[in-house]
Parts: C-alpha cells; sequence; structure tokens
C-alpha cells in the first residue's frame, strides 16, 4: 500500500516537475479572465450607459433650444386670434347660445320664418356623437319657399359654431331642418418637453384664414 502511495506521489512530483513552467502562465491567465468578467465588463457596460445617457441629454438640450427659439418667434396676437376663431368655429363645450344666435342670425340674413322650437339641453356632460366629435342636434321648422330654405342651408354652413345640415324634410305648410352642431372638449395633456413643437402647418393656416372669411366670426369674437 505504502509502496503504491509512493508509486502515486513520484508520479505526481514528475508531472508537476514536468509541467510547472506552464503553471504561473495558466494561473495568470485564469486569475485574468476573472478579473475580466468581474469589474472590466461591468465598467464597459457603465462607460457604454454614460455615452448614451450623453447622447440623449445633448438631443434633449438641442429640442428645448429649439422649442424655445421657436416660442420666441410666435406672435401673439396672431396666436391668441387664432386661437379665438378655433374656439368659436369648434367650442370647448355645448354652446347653446351661440347655436341660438347662428340659427336666428342666419335666419335674419336669408328671410326665412322660423317655427317654435325647443332645444334639449339634456346633461352637459353628454352628448350624441357623429365620428370623432360630439355634437348637438337641432330641429328647426322653417315656413319659407325652397329657394329660401336652400339660401338658410348654404348660409348656416358658413357659420360658426361649425354644423351640418344632415336632413331637410318639404312639407307643404313649412320644412323641417335637421342641423347638427359639433364641439370638442379638451382631453388630457400629453405635452412633454422632450418633444418638438412643431409649427401651425400651411394646411392649418389656410383653413384658419377660411374659417376667419365666415360672416359671423366678427360678431361672435365682440
Amino acid at each position: 500500500m505504502n509502496e503504491k502511495i509512493n508509486a502515486d506521489l513520484k508520479a505526481l512530483k514528475f508531472i508537476f516537475n514536468k509541467n510547472k513552467s506552464y503553471i504561473f502562465p495558466v494561473v495568470t491567465i485564469l486569475v485574468s479572465i476573472i478579473l475580466f468578467f468581474q469589474f472590466v465588463i461591468p465598467q464597459f457596460n457603465a462607460l457604454l450607459r454614460t455615452i448614451k445617457e450623453t447622447r440623449e441629454s445633448s438631443l434633449k438640450l438641442e429640442i428645448l433650444k429649439e422649442n424655445l427659439d421657436m416660442l420666441t418667434n410666435i406672435n401673439e396676437e396672431t396666436l391668441d386670434s387664432q386661437l379665438r376663431i378655433l374656439n368659436l368655429a369648434l367650442p370647448l363645450n355645448k354652446d347653446f347660445i351661440e347655436i341660438l344666435n347662428s340659427v336666428y342670425s342666419t335666419a335674419q340674413k336669408t328671410g326665412v320664418n322660423l317655427g317654435g322650437f325647443s332645444l334639449k339641453i339634456g346633461d352637459l356632460a353628454q352628448s350624441e356623437s357623429d365620428e370623432n366629435f360630439p355634437v348637438v342636434r337641432l330641429s328647426v321648422p322653417i315656413s319659407s319657399s325652397i329657394t329660401a330654405i336652400n339660401s338658410f342651408v348654404e348660409t348656416i354652413s358658413k357659420t360658426v359654431p361649425l354644423s351640418e345640415v344632415y336632413s331637410v324634410k318639404m312639407g307643404n305648410a313649412s320644412s323641417m331642418v335637421s342641423l347638427s352642431f359639433y364641439y370638442k372638449p379638451l382631453g388630457a395633456s400629453n405635452y412633454s418637453q422632450d418633444i418638438r413643437i412643431s409649427s401651425i402647418s400651411q394646411k392649418g393656416l389656410d383653413l384658419v384664414d377660411q374659417l376667419s372669411k365666415f360672416e359671423n366670426v366678427s360678431s361672435a369674437s365682440q
């Protein structure tokens, strides 16, 4: 038994003596690999995160500068005028007074005779909806000629608040014109200072200019 142990020890000593020149380099490589995974890679990842955060911060700063330049160059009076026109055309809630003003002023301009009608106020927080916009529906009896009714329909389509004639029923004594008046409550703001502020497109400016030419915009503004 002792002879076997001695033989094994001699064999191990022989192997050690034969390969001892490689032991130190192997140990050094293993230690280097361990240190690389424990320290170098985490530091490298931290460096990449820092570079990414620096780029994001630079982009945010550039966006803020562009937004500041654009806001600085805005004409506040022009912007207020455009906002007032848009708010008249598409009120934030059920503007019953302006709806009635629109109907009666159109009747006066076109010379039609309005019959008795009632405006159902209902729940101020709820309304019928036509596509993406809530609406207030109103049916108006008119005792006039077909020409006068056509004039009424054409004129009220160019008044504010924005409206649409969705039904005209002709009768012997009087006709019934059904209207939809649109409005649009403001939703929750999704503004973020990291998003570029876009100026009003030319299409939007053309729309505001078109609305400003509606017959009752100036009187409604006053």
